[in-house]
């Protein structure tokens, strides 16, 4: 009985993570995207790519920094790699490489 109640509970706790992992990639995307757009870039593949994970602590606490890549265009031709950091779910950083502007 308590192997049941371990397991459901790791479930849970698993669901919860994919679960956060998926609102903070919904997130990073939609900022790259209108970073993109004011930027007149073109985000390529329109996808992101978890690079990693890192704790941090800070004085609230413990924060999960999320990296992402993503690879833009200025003119179409050349593909640049950019990225963006999330501390929990505020945008810590997002860098682009130095582009060729059209």
């Amino acid at each position: 009985m308590l192997a049941w109640i371990f397991f459901f509970s790791l479930l849970v706790v698993l669901y919860l993570f994919w679960n956060k992992q998926q609102q903070a990639r919904g997130l990073a995307s939609a900022v790259v995207r209108q970073h993109c757009d004011r930027q007149g870039l073109q985000l390529l593949d329109d996808t992101l790519t978890l690079d990693g994970y890192q704790l941090k602590k800070r004085r609230a606490g413990w924060l999960l920094m999320r990296c992402y890549r993503f690879e833009f265009s200025s003119t179409g031709d050349e593909r640049y790699q950019g990225v963006v950091v999330l501390a929990g779910r505020r945008v810590e950083r997002l860098e682009l490489d130095t582009h060729r502007m059209h």
